[in-house]
């Protein structure tokens, strides 16, 4: 079990970082795009704007997974490493418990999100918003196996 979920962690880091550097790449070309055509032609884009707002938020979403396993996340621990070896396990688990729930959380209420938007349009590009807000469970979901390979990661170092 521990080989599998390391594998598939493995995978979904690479195509984390793979999938946020293509929303990074599509973020900065639409960027140019509106700024090469207000200054040129002096015409405003308007999909440009919501395009760069999608592309923001799948960068971020998707690419949270391989920023995690990178050691990238923000975490306050200087209390933590001051404490016995016992207490300080104690508390990256308990830590890893409300990570868990709350990634399982934001998995839930965004697959509700998603399924209950199909109907909408976004305002600009005209797609369904059940679109960009799949970043959220997708990039969540991805973020929660890396989660997990990581703490069977560290139970297997500490044996």
């Amino acid at each position: 079990m521990e080989a599998f979920f390391s594998r598939l962690s493995r995978f979904i880091v690479r195509l984390s970082a793979v999938a946020g550097c293509c929303f990074l790449v599509l973020n900065i070309a639409d960027i140019t795009v509106g700024v090469i055509a207000r200054q040129t032609a002096g015409v405003s884009l308007v999909w440009t704007e919501e395009l760069a707002r999608f592309s923001m938020v799948g960068f971020v979403l998707i690419g949270a997974s391989s920023a995690f396993a990178a050691g990238d996340n923000m975490s306050i621990d200087f209390v933590v490493n001051v404490l016995p070896p016992r207490w300080r396990a104690f508390c990256r688990f308990i830590s890893f418990l409300i990570e868990a729930v709350v990634l399982v959380v934001l998995i839930v209420y965004g697959v509700q999100n998603v399924m209950g938007s199909w109907t909408m349009r976004t305002m600009a590009l005209k797609i369904p918003r059940a679109v960009p807000l799949m970043a959220v469970p997708a990039g969540m979901g991805m973020l929660l196996i890396v989660l997990v390979a990581s703490r069977f990661e560290r139970r297997k170092d500490r044996k």
